[in-house]
């Protein structure tokens, strides 16, 4: 997962919004929250926003940071459109009706794979830490024009790392298994550095992606062999160009997938002082 910058509100879904808002209004005002009525108009017009997040995301799904050719995968509401769950202790159960306004709210919206968006994964998961106190929702009668407060998560304390406002790098890490390993024989795994970044790998069941980066991981070790080289015989020119090059291909290059994880490979292959020390560039943060 990396840190993504989606810009403004594309106009299709603003037109949506307009029309769709107003009528899950009124259809929750006249049939309620459990109404096929109400639910129905949940369903339609946020899927304009697909195409501009594909393109933005550069076709990757926002958690798993895998490559999806289908743009006809999931439009991913961070905040549930269909009922809020939370955790207590070790079981999930359905804290509130949140957060159905925010359907066709830009910056609720992602692009997601499959796996990462289905009931077994994330589904309608947004867990807070203890105490925290949920956005304020609507009171029925709900009013034609929805005050911006029932807009403000400010006090809000979500568990799941938003993309949008967080970097990952602070909350997740991907950690070699075992480091005395020969080099060729390392592997990385998804590890939490607290509590959200825990919480985001149960929900988006990051695991299930940790063979598929370690086959991309592939490139780090064999760019840290291809350096090793150079360095054996003090070619420090061709040691820097080719972590240029690792680092300009796999950390910059915004269609890479797992950019998360080669910046973490790459700081555990060359750690920082052993880049101040052979000269070699500091990979920046991933961003999209």
């Amino acid at each position: 997962m990396i840190r993504l910058y989606l810009g403004t509100e594309p106009a299709a879904l603003t037109a949506s919004r307009a029309v769709n808002l107003p009528l899950a209004i009124t259809a929750i005002n006249h049939h309620g929250v459990n109404a096929k009525a109400f639910t129905k108009v949940l369903g339609e017009g946020y899927q304009v926003a697909r195409p501009y997040l594909y393109k933005l995301q550069h076709k990757k799904c926002a958690f798993c940071e895998i490559v999806v050719d289908d743009i006809n995968s999931p439009v991913e509401h961070f905040r549930p459109k269909g009922g809020a769950k939370d955790k207590r202790g070790t079981r999930w159960y359905k804290a509130a009706t949140h957060y159905w306004w925010m359907t066709w709210t830009w910056e609720n919206l992602f692009f997601s794979c499959n796996r990462c968006n289905f009931s077994g994964s994330k589904g309608n998961k947004f867990p807070l830490r203890q105490g925290a106190q949920r956005m304020l929702a609507p009171a029925t009668p709900c009013p034609a024009i929805i005050p911006q407060l029932h807009y403000d998560h400010s006090g809000e304390s979500s568990l799941l790392i938003n993309p949008r406002l967080d970097n990952p790098l602070d909350h997740l890490q991907w950690a070699l298994v075992d480091p005395a390993a020969h080099p060729r024989n390392w592997r990385w795994t998804v590890v939490g550095q607290d509590d959200k970044g825990d919480m985001t790998i149960e929900v988006f069941n990051l695991a299930h992606r940790i063979d598929m980066v370690n086959n991309h991981l592939k490139v780090v070790k064999e760019a840290r062999e291809n350096i090793e080289n150079y360095l054996a015989i003090n070619d420090l020119r061709n040691a820097r160009a080719t972590w240029d090059r690792a680092v300009l291909n796999y950390v910059c290059d915004p269609e890479q997938p797992f950019r998360n994880a080669v910046w973490w490979a790459l700081n555990d292959i060359y750690p920082k002082h052993e880049q101040i020390r052979h000269g070699f560039a500091h990979p920046p943060t991933p961003v999209c």
